[in-house]
């Protein structure tokens, strides 16, 4: 038995039979490649369809949860990282103790996500992001655990991807009007300066050299990272690395509810972090639940695609979450880091489920920017442990 989710939103919808509703409303056929076994996923949408399967995926498949008896489900809002984040717990809401755990569960998860917002912020004065930011070329910057752990998986994945996923691309989403920028450009000649954007991605790329270490002796405990010694000159400045781990920081802050699920005793539920992670447990009737990925060219955000989901999380990202249009072409936050330029791959969004949410919100960036023929190698032979699915123009 598989029940569908349905959430507000963009990239994740999660119930009923509403994914019928728009077939056929756009002119367009987009193509779907996925190393989803066949039989395990639906195309919901007939304005997409099937462009290819890709090899390679090898996974033990899950033990179904049975139905649980006298559970309710219990819904709770929060707010974290500029976005909304919605968590849903099944439990026996009747058994002794059980308001107390999940008053204490609910304030856990609300703690994590300000803790984790209060490190990765790029706005928050004192975070270990704007330290680093602020920080001169070649500084060593004293970091939280938190801090420590994402930079980590950054630069993991960063080596993993060949540097298709890199979050010291800052500049360059500013330049194109995004993040922290206050307005997009309206014309062509608004566009960023072609060899700025080049000073940039050079900049950029030098994201590898990043150093990390843990505290010894007297500083046993503490964690530190080293900013690179390279700079660009840009418009009569000099400019030091600067970086923007927002992204990656959702799924890191899935991964941390994931624990806190366990520590508190659930095991039916989901929490869905804004648009681009989330963590999908057990339906408490027995079996999956049935998750939908959003169309990125669908007017109503209708799903293109459902596939069952139970004990795994899975991150999204895609072209049609912040994006302009200039003469026709489509500028998405999602930068390229071989051009330095919003990603034109034909790549319109990609999912990954299983592992940690953290390593697929990196991993999904990354993929967008490969293009197909890369993207299809790549999930090939590096993602043979994890489902993933993209969508092309």
């Amino acid at each position: 038995m598989a029940m569908k989710l349905f959430t507000k939103v963009t990239s994740f919808a999660v119930a009923g039979c509403a994914a019928l509703l728009c077939a056929g409303c756009n002119a367009k056929t987009y193509s779907v490649y996925t190393n989803m076994p066949e039989g395990s996923f639906e195309i919901s949408d007939s304005n997409y369809v099937l462009g290819g399967t890709i090899a390679g995926y090898a996974s033990d498949e899950k033990e179904t949860l049975p139905a649980a008896e006298n559970f309710t489900s219990r819904r709770r809002l929060y707010y974290s990282m500029t976005t909304d984040a919605e968590l849903v717990v099944s439990a026996d809401f009747s058994a002794e103790g059980a308001d107390e755990n999940y008053t204490a569960f609910v304030s856990a998860v609300g703690s994590a996500l300000t803790e984790i917002d209060k490190a990765l912020s790029t706005t928050v004065v004192n975070s270990d992001v704007s330290k680093f930011n602020q920080a001169a070329a070649g500084a060593t910057v004293e970091i939280s655990e938190i801090g420590y752990n994402v930079l980590t998986t950054a630069k993991t994945v960063y080596e993993y991807t060949d540097g298709y996923y890199n979050p010291a691309l800052y500049y360059n989403v500013l330049a194109y009007g995004f993040g922290s920028a206050h307005d997009y450009p309206e014309n062509e000649s608004e566009l960023p300066d072609e060899q700025i954007i080049a000073g940039y991605t050079e900049l950029a790329q030098h994201f590898g050299d990043v150093q990390l270490s843990k505290g010894e002796g007297e500083n046993e405990g503490k964690y530190f990272v080293e900013k690179p010694l390279y700079t660009v000159e840009a418009e009569g400045e000099t400019l030091a690395m600067k970086l923007d781990l927002g992204g990656i920081g959702k799924g890191y802050a899935v991964d941390c509810v994931d624990r806190l699920f366990d520590e508190y005793g659930y095991e039916y539920g989901y929490f869905n972090f804004g648009s681009s992670s989330m963590l999908v447990k057990g339906f408490s009737a027995g079996g999956a639940y049935n998750v939908g990925l959003a169309g990125p060219r669908s007017p109503m955000r209708e799903p293109y695609i459902y596939t069952k989901i139970q004990g795994e999380k899975l991150s999204t990202s895609g072209d049609n979450e912040q994006f302009y249009k200039i003469g026709g072409v489509r500028y998405c936050h999602i930068i390229d880091p071989t051009t330095g330029k919003p990603v034109q791959t034909g790549i319109m969004s990609v999912t990954v489920i299983g592992g940690s949410a953290a390593e697929d919100d990196a991993l999904t960036t990354a993929i967008m920017a490969m293009g197909k023929e890369r993207a299809v190698e790549f999930i090939e032979k590096k993602l043979t442990d994890r489902k993933a699915a993209f969508c092309c123009e």
